[in-house]
């Protein structure tokens, strides 16, 4: 009776490996194929330089003296690349070089005061994840000093709206990038814009 009971105990462990091996394999493979999803999305992205311009800019967000079309305004941007505020606010155009390339582009500028955000929008090139450009509207925002939502300053987002045929994206839409005070990217992929905070909704695949 013993020995059959060791044979049973024996049979039954190592049924118990194969299956736990089994398991790990496959936990294994979902892993990769997860983290394989995340880099997928984040693809497409943009990518944009975010210039020494603007981040003086976020210090202290004002229309300069040379500013054209003064006024209040409640959004910046166009179609689906557009951000509103909650209330009016200071508006301006503007030639500067906002993404240190040498060249003064035409820039728009909305300062919300009430969030702390300096938006800006520009119809400018850009380049793509893969190695290629694309050419449309880039709407960026960069957290102003005593911002409501306590970012450092100079840190923000900036987003393109993208066809199908761009940057290599798999469906057309919104692409955005957060980055930090430094101007480097942290978070990327396809986007929405959050109406009511200001900020972007940057969607990856879970890791």
């Amino acid at each position: 009776m013993k020995r059959t009971t060791r044979r049973t105990i024996g049979v039954g462990f190592a049924v118990l490996c194969i299956v736990a091996m089994a398991c790990s394999k496959q936990s294994d493979q979902a892993k990769q194929e997860q983290a394989g999803g995340a880099q997928t999305a984040s693809q497409p992205a943009p990518k944009v330089k975010v210039g020494s311009t603007l981040k003086v800019k976020a210090k202290a967000p004002a229309a300069p003296d040379t500013a054209k079309q003064k006024s209040q305004q409640s959004s910046i941007g166009k179609g689906q690349l557009t951000a509103s505020t909650a209330q009016p606010a200071s508006f301006w155009t503007e030639e500067t070089d906002v993404d240190d390339d040498g060249t003064a582009e035409t820039n728009d500028f909305l300062y919300d005061a009430q969030n702390g955000i300096l938006f800006t929008y520009r119809e400018d090139d850009f380049a793509c994840q893969n190695g290629g450009t694309a050419s449309g509207g880039i709407l960026e925002a960069l957290y102003a000093d005593g911002n409501k939502a306590g970012k450092p300053v100079g840190s923000g987002w900036y987003a393109v709206n993208l066809n199908a045929t761009q940057c290599g994206a798999k469906n057309a839409g919104l692409y955005s990038c957060k980055f930090d005070a430094d101007g480097n990217p942290t978070t990327c992929g396809a986007a929405t814009i959050n109406k009511q905070t200001g900020d972007i909704d940057v969607v990856v695949a879970q890791q």
